[in-house]
Formats: C-alpha cells, structure tokens, sequence
C-alpha cells in the first residue's frame, strides 16, 4: 500500500523526523564521535554495540547484522508495523496528517468485504456444531473444542450463502463461483479453515472434502484481501500468543499447523498450498532469528527444500538462522508429534541441519570429491548458488567452507576460470575504472544530497550505472533538504534499495569544506573516461571508413570540448 501514499508526504515526514530520537526512547543510545550514536542492536543478540545512528543522515546500520533503514524502517522492525501502521504512527508523533484521501473509497470498500467475510466464517463456525460427521472428524484427529474456537473452524454446507449474502459482494470475496450464468458456493461440503491475515482479520479460506472427492484441498482464488503468496496460515494465532518468538516452524499443512499449536509448539505456520515465497520468508525477519523448514522426508519433501533453499538465497540476511528439518518416512508433523512428544520433536528440530550443512550436504549428493572432475563439478554447482548470496558474513563463511571442504583456494580458482574466460577478458580497463568512480560519486551524493544542487546536468545515459545515479540526483536536486534517509525511501522494496543502503553506511573521511571538490572532481573523471573511450571508438570507425557525417561533425566537436566538464 505504499504507492497510495504520495512521495513528497513521505519526504516530508522524515525530514520532521528525528531518528535519534525515535530509537532513544526504544533503545538507548550513547554517543561516539560526530553525528553518530550507538547501541547494542535491538534486532540481534551481541555484546558489543554496532548498531548506529546517524542524526545527519538520518540512517540507522547494523554492522553486526546488517539490518538498516530511515525512521520508518525502525517502527517496521522495533514494533513489527507494516509500512502504511509505521508511517501513520510516525506522522502523529510529529503532528501531521496522512493523505489518505484518495484511499478513502478504496479503504471502505475493503472493511466492507471483511466485515462480510467475518460474518461467512462466524456461519461456517456455527453450521459445524449442527453438522456431527464434520465435527466427528475434527475430533479423530484429537482436535480439542478450544482448539477448534481458536481457529474459528468450520464447515460448509451446500449452496446457502448466496441466499444470506449480497451476490457481488460474495463473488468479490471469492465465495462464489459461476457456471453458465449461475452461482454457486465456491465450498460446499467441506470442513472450512479459515485465513487470517496478521491482524486477525479474515481474508480467505481452506477447505478440506470428508470423502474421496477432487480436489482434496481447495483454497479461496487471489482477490483484493487474499494473496496466496504473502499469507501464511496460523501466522495471527502464534504472535498473539508469543510476545517474543526465538524461532518460527514452517509446515505445509493446516492441520500440521493447528496439531503443532495443541501440542505446545506455538510458533508453528503453514504456507497456503503453496511454494515458500521470497515475500513469505522476508514478512518473518522482523519476527524472529530462526526460521526452520519442515519437510517430509520422502523425494517431493527434499525437492521442496531445496527449492526453499534457492529462494532464500538471494535474500538471506546475516542475523536469521535458518534449518532444514526432514521427517521419517511416512509421517508427518501431525502423526510425528504425537507419536514422539513435544519434547523429542524439538529436540529434532535443534538438531536439524543448519543452512550451510543442508546446502553442502545436498551438492555433495551422488559427487565423488576425490577426483579432480568431481570437485570442479561441486565447486562450480556451489558457486553458482553462493553468487545470488548477498554480500555478507554468510557469503564469505559459504566461501571458506568450500574451499575447505575441497581443499581448493576458491579465490584463485574463480580467477582463473574468468582469466580461461575469453568474454570475460575486459576490452578496455577505462570502464572498469569508470565504474569504481561512479560508485564513488553516488556514494558522496546518498550521504550527502545537498551535493546535487552542484551539478547542473545529469550524466550521460549510455555510461553503466549512470541511470541509477541520475534518479538519486534528480530527487535530491529537487529538494536539497533530504536526508540520506528520505532519499533511500523511494526505493523502498525495489532491488537497488539494499545496494544503495551499502553506501550510505560507508566510512569517508572527507571534511565538510572538501566535499563539493571531491564530488565534482569525482564528476569530472568520470565524464572525462567516458568521452575518452567514445572519441577512441569513433577514431576506430573513421580509420575504416565506417563513420557516418554526423558522427565526424560529433567527433571533431567532442575533440575540441574534451576538456569542458560539468
């Protein structure tokens, strides 16, 4: 929902902002040297203080976990908000009104369709006490009635809801299906689990068949309150009932879930007939600092795992723990807790295989690492997964560990298999160098924003990265007054935001009174290799006779310019 929220109320929330303030009265701060401030990091158990505040750039960074953001980000994470809760809380702590106008309509709407969807589950709740054969089943499985009202378990009778409910509203929801020109219940004769969504509201439904009919599992279609992808089941019940949560147990099933939930392991979820999603994963960072899988431990059961494992990759964050738990043939999480007790089925969670076993372990799989073809094979297949790896501590532990486990500098080894490269041998080293200058720049000019109102024109859009630098530019140039954290806030949940918070906690020791110099100069190599390396190319087409009349007028004038920068 953040789009609905214009960028420049954004902007102007975080300028009124105080970041330091804001953590101060979380987690106290203490002061070090200039505008940053440290503590112990509220998002992961250490002893020394890496976590800083930067009051100029209005920044926070953990160097210990890597967990970063503006005043916004901190609500998210401290207070586990989602973005539009945050920016709301945030804007009535400094007195200003959210423009939620444009969303009013829209916003009604929705509350309209889960006041309708509460009243479809409060009637499935209630049809199930009348219907034995449902409730029957619930009890074999050792379903207690608490249980069952916890849940708000129910079941489906045949074809009634469109005689208690608006039609439209129902097709809205997805309660209804049609079939030449007719409506019927989407669920009908089936016992009914119905989704919450993280603040309690119901947003979808499960349904189950009680005999041999097909589908056996059918879930509510994607509409405007339920994404099967961004939802996971049982999530509202555990942080309900767990104020802190030391770990969370993925399982596929509802009924592993709500079993689990019996027993005693309370901070069980379950995906919703679905894959484990990179959304799902990154909606429980702020949550917790263990995240296990639960797989049957049969051939789909390891497919699975290892398809987790490759969502996982590209975002695993330093500060998360994540296990890889198979259960023996034949059972499930259910029939395995109750076979074994609580007790032993977490005693086999601790000791399952860690991220880093699970991934090694599994590529070793039918490898012989005692031959020199065998250990090519493996460290190839490795690094090709541990490049989607952010930069990080897990990056470089996954990097010793294969060149211990093949007994191989795994440096020396990349380098020469992009030196065997022919591709990869560089054409000019001017674009490299350039690349390394560009960086640089955007780095002055994220920590520093007021730099853009010094440079009158963006660069040139053929240079690699240049785009990406223009946009930062031209934002910071309309409004000079923006923070490094308001400046971060328009990427938020797009892919350059991690990179360019990497910069914005760089070290750079430049004084305030070098920094215009710096930036410019750093401008001017820039530009200065760029027309170097387009002079040389249009050099080398006139040599052949290839260059067309406008590209020699373009040359003759770049040659006699070459040294009018910015």
């Amino acid at each position: 929902m953040a789009e609905h929220i214009p960028k420049e109320f954004l902007e102007l929330l975080l300028q009124r902002a105080d970041l330091v303030n804001l953590v101060d009265a979380r987690v106290p701060l203490r002061k070090k040297t200039g505008h940053n401030y440290f503590a112990c990091c509220p998002f992961h158990q250490e002893k020394t203080a890496s976590f800083s505040v930067n009051h100029t750039k209005q920044f926070y960074y953990c160097f210990g976990c890597g967990a970063h953001g503006n005043a916004i980000d901190f609500l998210m994470q401290y207070d586990r908000l989602h973005f539009v809760e945050a920016v709301d809380m945030l804007a009535k702590q400094i007195g200003l009104a959210v423009p939620h106008a444009k969303m009013q309509e829209k916003t009604a709407s929705l509350q309209h369709l889960y006041a309708l969807l509460d009243k479809v589950a409060q009637f499935y709740h209630t049809e199930l006490s009348k219907t034995s054969h449902a409730l029957a089943y619930f009890k074999q499985r050792g379903l207690s009635t608490e249980i069952i009202k916890t849940f708000h378990l129910g079941f489906a009778p045949r074809d009634v809801l469109s005689s208690l409910f608006e039609k439209k509203e129902l097709e809205a929801t997805g309660m209804l299906s049609q079939k030449e020109g007719k409506y019927f219940d989407r669920f009908r004769e089936r016992i009914m689990f119905p989704i919450q969504d993280r603040r309690g509201r119901f947003i979808g439904f499960g349904g189950r068949v009680l005999d041999n009919s097909e589908p056996k599992y059918l879930n509510s279609p994607e509409t405007a309150l339920f994404q099967k992808g961004h939802e996971l089941y049982g999530l509202y019940q555990v942080l309900k009932t767990n104020r802190q949560l030391p770990r969370l147990l993925i399982v596929e099933g509802y009924m592993d879930m709500i079993s689990l939930f019996q027993q005693g392991v309370t901070y069980a979820i379950a995906t919703l007939g679905t894959a484990t999603t990179s959304y799902h994963i990154q909606s429980l960072f702020r949550y917790t600092g263990e995240i296990i899988f639960c797989f049957d431990g049969d051939n789909a059961g390891r497919r699975a795992a290892w398809r987790a494992l490759q969502v996982i990759f590209p975002i695993a964050p330093d500060n998360i723990q994540f296990r890889f738990m198979f259960l023996p043939d034949g059972e499930d999480p259910d029939s395995f807790i109750r076979k074994t007790g609580k007790a032993h089925f977490e005693k086999c969670m601790q000791e399952a295989p860690t991220l880093t076993q699970y991934f090694f372990h599994t590529l070793a799989h039918d490898i012989d690492l005692t031959t020199a073809d065998g250990k090519a094979r493996f460290i190839k297949s490795a690094l090709d997964l541990i490049q989607d790896l952010p930069p990080g501590i897990l990056k470089q532990t996954l990097l010793v560990e294969l060149g211990q486990k093949t007994r191989t500098d795994v440096k020396a080894w990349q380098q020469s298999k992009k030196t065997a490269a022919p591709l990869s041998v560089p054409k000019n080293s001017s674009a490299s160098k350039r690349s390394s200058i560009l960086r640089y720049a955007l780095t002055l000019l994220i920590q520093y924003p007021s730099l853009a109102q010094h440079l009158s024109n963006p660069l040139d859009e053929d240079m690699s990265g240049a785009d990406l630098f223009n946009q930062v530019w031209k934002i910071a140039a309309k409004n000079t007054s923006l923070s490094t954290g308001a400046i971060l806030e328009h990427w938020r949940e797009q892919k350059e935001e991690k990179w360019l918070a990497s910069l914005a906690q760089q070290e750079l020791t430049i004084p305030v009174e070098g920094l215009k110099s710096e930036f410019l100069g750093a401008i001017q190599q820039i530009q200065k290799q760029s027309k170097a390396q387009t002079i040389q190319k249009l050099l080398e087409k006139a040599a052949i006779g290839i260059i067309s009349p406008e590209e020699r007028t373009s040359l003759s004038a770049m040659i006699i310019n070459k040294n009018k920068f910015v």
